[in-house]
């Protein structure tokens, strides 16, 4: 006895993704072949599977009437073969719609999908590039001119701490006074302090 199965579209991506079909799509419901040793009767005994083997004259499985898409994108649709361990053969139709298999199984129509479409990277303007360039060789070169000036800068204060610090060493070693507008050294006073000499003797009374 012969099957013939119409799993629709549902079954039909669950099973499509158990298979590996990179860069194709499923565009058709899958249809089963499948044989019983069987007659009329599929209530009396237990049936089992068989295999069909036709080479000499081959099935042909017709897609016409409930594919999802046809040859309108100008993309011929290729047969695919869904075998029970996970292997998928491709082939060419025989018509429009139109598939030949030599044995049983599942059978559906694929398209292959386009390549990706590469991003195209914006090329940018001379015009733009060199206002650009110009624009960072000018940032870079007042960046530069503001380090120089903080390092003077710097430098000067040091080289004034350091006048101060002398300075003010050398005065506390030499004491120096306000003569009129001008600073002047003095020398402290070293002499001794003369003190009055008594050289009075009483009378005796």
């Amino acid at each position: 006895m012969v099957v013939r199965q119409n799993l629709g579209s549902n079954w039909s991506s669950i099973n499509y993704s158990k298979y590996d079909l990179s860069g194709y799509q499923l565009v058709s419901p899958i249809l089963g072949l499948l044989a019983y040793n069987a007659g009329t009767d599929v209530s009396s005994g237990s049936p089992f599977e068989v295999e069909i083997l036709a080479t000499e004259s081959p099935i042909k499985i017709n897609f016409s009437n409930i594919t999802k898409a046809s040859n309108t994108r100008g993309i011929r649709a290729l047969c695919a073969s869904f075998e029970g361990d996970g292997k998928v053969t491709l082939r060419n139709q025989v018509s429009p719609d139109v598939c030949v298999a030599t044995r049983d199984g599942h059978f559906g129509l694929v398209v292959e999908l386009p390549p990706p479409v590469p991003v195209r990277k914006k090329k940018i303007s001379r015009w733009k590039l060199a206002v650009g360039s110009s624009i960072g060789a000018a940032l870079g070169a007042f960046l530069l001119g503001v380090l120089l000036v903080s390092m003077l800068v710097k430098a000067k204060k040091k080289a004034i701490m350091e006048v101060l610090e002398r300075r003010a060493y050398e005065e506390e070693a030499l004491r120096v006074s306000m003569v009129g507008h001008t600073r002047a050294p003095i020398a402290p006073g070293t002499r001794t302090t003369p003190t009055i000499e008594h050289d009075y003797t009483p009378y005796p009374s």
